[in-house]
């Protein structure tokens, strides 16, 4: 049997650029996809992704492991098909139904280009011996391997399609739209939400009010993702309405041009002199929203408080995180990320320019809160700033990058580990409330216990000393609930509106569910 060689080429790596994913909605979206292009590159779109893996991943992983783990998807499709390098002697054996089909030299395991192409062969093999992957599109098989390299890396690392990657890049950078949020799941399209300023609101469409069709299309009957597609477009393009307003008997017809907006992640509400801003995830959109809400509520009187609730916020943007918490601290740092490649190394502190300083804050968690959200919870506990209520967050530690690919769709790998302002690390260990509610009932029984709990004697707790046990005893103490109940909201504000009880608070370390156990919590030797 004879090797067969390939050329060899270096596939070069981009600057990443940092964002911080735990689990973005997809947006919904249909009609327009884009056309996977990856079989016009070629083996181009494999060498990109090893190259970029080789470059930027958090750990050394070699082309050879990436390679095998992707080729091994094809397997699931055909058992009969397999790939395998146990012959020891430098090369690839591909087998169908146990029988030999050939043997491929391995390239060196730094040469992104040659197992770009090597991998590219492989599939094409798989397609000629096997019918069932035959019957699959290059597009697919491509895109099965590709799944299949980054299942080779952390939880946290995976590839997008085309299609999902559009999506992504519109939840995170904005798209062109009317800026309306429509109910997924009612079937008369209701909405439930207009950003400010844009060309819905400008139009006069309220919250409650229903779309009845969409450029001439009714809308009974379709899909939330088949409307939701025909409200985007280009940006200042027209889109023809009916609109079925509260209260009202008929339509009205308008036409609106669409404007660049962004998926809402803010909403505001007020009680008393408390505003209360519930942060859903981190878009490019987070933090000018977050500032314009504060601003507003000032403007109409001033701030006994302010709830920030970050509760089942899954993540985003890493420079939003950093933003929104630098609108509340007046010093000190913020995060600090550290990884393999030297430009993952990054140290964020405050500004000095934050809009509310002062303003007596309460942050609200849970097993929900991840990433940017753990970023800015621990940066505000750390500093003092604000007491931290609900349960222990998620513990999503980490940096991702995300590298677009030729073909449009997104390489999203992890990067970097995530230091909290005191010292420990955000990955697992997540961050555990001054206030804990993990084991209180909602209403007011519960909200009675959480205020006793708060008067009670509280240390505080050198968590960048514990060891592992000593953080598993922690939030053992505590543990990350998906709940997010009214109980946390009406403690928070009972909170703010007492400012003995809420400096008292700040002073305390992260608490377990009950008695405290901080001072029980074995701490590592200096």
């Amino acid at each position: 049997m004879s090797f067969r060689a390939l050329q060899p080429q270096r596939a070069a790596a981009s600057v990443p650029r940092l964002i911080v994913i735990l689990a973005l909605a997809v947006l919904a979206g249909c009609g327009g996809q884009l056309q996977n292009s990856s079989t016009q590159n070629g083996g181009g779109l494999f060498a990109r992704v090893f190259g970029e893996i080789g470059d930027l991943y958090l750990e050394p992983v070699s082309a050879r492991k990436l390679a095998l783990s992707g080729l091994a998807r094809l397997s699931r499709y055909d058992r009969s098909f397999g790939v395998s390098d146990g012959l020891g002697a430098g090369a690839l054996a591909v087998t169908y139904d146990e029988r030999n089909i050939g043997y491929y030299a391995m390239p060196p395991d730094g040469d992104s280009r040659q197992w770009g192409d090597l991998v590219t062969a492989l599939i094409a093999e798989g397609r000629r011996v096997s019918p069932k992957l035959a019957a699959l599109s290059p597009d697919a098989a491509e895109q099965a391997v590709l799944h299949g390299v980054t299942a080779a890396l952390d939880r946290y690392s995976r590839y997008a399609s085309p299609e999902v990657a559009q999506e992504q890049r519109a939840a995170r950078e904005g798209f062109g739209g009317i800026g309306v949020t429509v109910d997924p799941g009612d079937a008369l399209f209701r909405v439930t939400a207009v950003s400010p300023h844009g060309p819905a609101d400008r139009a006069g469409i309220r919250p409650e009010d229903q779309i009845v069709s969409v450029d001439g299309v009714a809308t009974s009957g379709c899909l939330h993702h088949d409307v939701m597609h025909r409200l985007r477009g280009p940006v200042g393009t027209p889109v023809a309405l009916r609109i079925l307003q509260a209260g009202m008997s008929q339509p009205r017809e308008l036409r609106v041009s669409r404007a660049y907006v962004y998926e809402q992640t803010v909403t505001a509400s007020r009680n008393g002199g408390v505003l209360v801003l519930r942060v859903n995830s981190f878009n490019h959109d987070t933090t000018k929203r977050m500032a314009e809400a504060v601003a507003d509520a000032q403007r109409q009187g001033q701030l006994t408080g302010v709830v920030l609730d970050l509760r089942g916020n899954p993540g985003g943007l890493l420079d939003q995180a950093v933003s929104l918490a630098d609108l509340f601290l007046p010093s000190g740092p913020i995060v600090s990320a550290t990884g393999r490649h030297p430009a993952s190394h990054q140290y964020f502190q405050a500004s000095g320019h934050a809009l509310a300083a002062r303003v007596p804050l309460a942050v609200l968690i849970n097993g929900g809160s991840a990433s940017a959200s753990e970023i800015v919870a621990a940066a505000l506990q750390d500093a003092g700033r604000a007491v931290v209520i609900g349960s222990s967050s998620y513990g999503k530690g980490t940096v991702q990058t995300v590298l677009r690919l030729p073909n449009n769709g997104e390489l999203i790998l992890t990067w970097a580990r995530l230091v909290a302002p005191s010292g420990y690390a955000l990955q697992q260990h997540g961050v555990v409330p001054s206030v804990c509610t993990a084991d209180l009932p909602d209403g007011a029984a519960g909200l009675a216990a959480g205020l006793q709990r708060i008067s009670a004697p509280g240390g505080q707790s050198a968590r960048a000393a514990l060891d592992e046990a000593g953080w598993a005893g922690l939030r053992r103490g505590c543990p990350p609930h998906r709940a997010a109940p009214a109980t946390d909201v009406a403690l928070a504000e009972q909170l703010l509106s007492n400012p003995a009880v809420y400096a008292a608070a700040l002073q305390r370390g992260p608490a377990a569910a009950g008695a405290q156990t901080a001072a029980a919590t074995r701490i590592a030797s200096p």
